[in-house]
C-alpha cells in the first residue's frame, strides 16, 4: 500500500475544510464507521482512527481515501491494518436506496427520457407528478430518493422543503448534482429540463441514484 504523500493529505485536509467554512460537510461522526464497515471518506483523520474498536484487526478503506500520517501511526500501534478495498466493493455494500421518477410536465422529450430511465437496468418507479407528492413518497420510507422534472423548479423545491425531512435542490449539471448529494444529503432532486438533452437529464439522474440511499449530512440532523 503506497503511503499518503505531504500534497496528498493537504489536498484531501484542504477539501474538508472547504466544506466544514460552508457547513455542509458529510463527516462522519467520532467512532462511526460507514455502512457495512467500509471506511469510504475523503480523509481518515486520528479523529476517526481513535474511534475505531480496539479489538479492531483491521480497517476497510476506498480507494480515494487519504490516511494521515498520524491516523496511520496510531493505527499501527493499536495492531490494526489497513486495507484498500476495490471500487466494486465499496459499491456493492453501500444501501442502494430507493427510486422515483416525478414529471410535472411533459413533453415529446420528456417522454423518451422516462422510457429510457424506467427502462434502465436500476430500478425506478415512477411517482405523481406533483412537488408535494413527491415529496411525500420520499419521506414514507428511509433511503428514498426522487428525481423531479418540473418547469418551475425554484416553486418545487419550496414545496418540497415544506415536508419535513425533505431534503431539495435544483440542479443543472452533473457538478450541482454531486455538489448537492455531499452538502446537502439530497433527497428530491428538481431539474428544469428546457435545453437539457436526454443524455444530460439521465446522467444526471444516475449519479444521484449511484450515490446510494441519501442520508442526512452532519450539522443538518434534526434541522430538516
Amino acid at each position: 500500500m503506497s503511503i499518503a504523500s505531504v500534497e496528498q493529505v493537504a489536498a484531501a485536509v484542504s477539501e474538508v475544510l472547504r466544506d466544514l467554512d460552508r457547513g455542509r460537510t458529510s463527516r462522519p461522526k467520532p467512532g462511526g464507521v460507514p455502512r457495512h464497515d467500509v471506511f469510504a471518506e475523503r480523509l481518515l483523520s486520528l479523529r476517526q482512527a481513535e474511534g475505531f474498536a480496539a479489538n479492531r484487526h483491521e480497517v476497510r478503506i476506498a480507494p480515494g481515501t487519504v490516511v494521515t500520517p498520524l491516523a496511520r501511526d496510531f493505527l499501527k500501534r493499536q495492531g490494526i491494518s489497513l486495507k484498500v478495498v476495490s471500487r466494486s466493493e465499496v459499491e456493492r455494500v453501500r444501501d442502494p436506496g430507493e427510486w422515483g421518477l416525478a414529471i410535472e410536465s411533459d413533453s415529446g422529450l420528456i417522454a423518451a427520457f422516462r422510457r429510457s430511465l424506467l427502462d434502465d437496468s436500476r430500478p425506478w418507479q415512477e411517482v405523481d407528478g406533483s412537488a408535494e407528492a413527491a415529496a411525500e413518497w420520499v419521506v414514507e420510507s428511509p433511503g428514498r430518493g426522487v428525481v423531479l422534472l418540473t418547469d418551475q423548479a425554484s416553486v418545487a423545491v419550496w414545496l418540497g422543503c415544506r415536508v419535513p425531512g425533505v431534503r431539495a435542490a435544483q440542479v443543472g449539471d452533473l457538478d450541482s448534482v454531486d455538489r448537492a448529494i455531499r452538502w446537502l444529503g439530497v433527497n428530491l432532486l428538481v431539474v428544469e429540463p428546457a435545453g437539457k438533452s436526454i443524455s444530460l437529464l439521465k446522467q444526471m439522474s444516475l449519479v444521484f441514484q449511484r450515490a446510494g440511499a441519501p442520508r442526512t449530512v452532519e450539522g443538518l440532523e434534526g434541522r430538516v
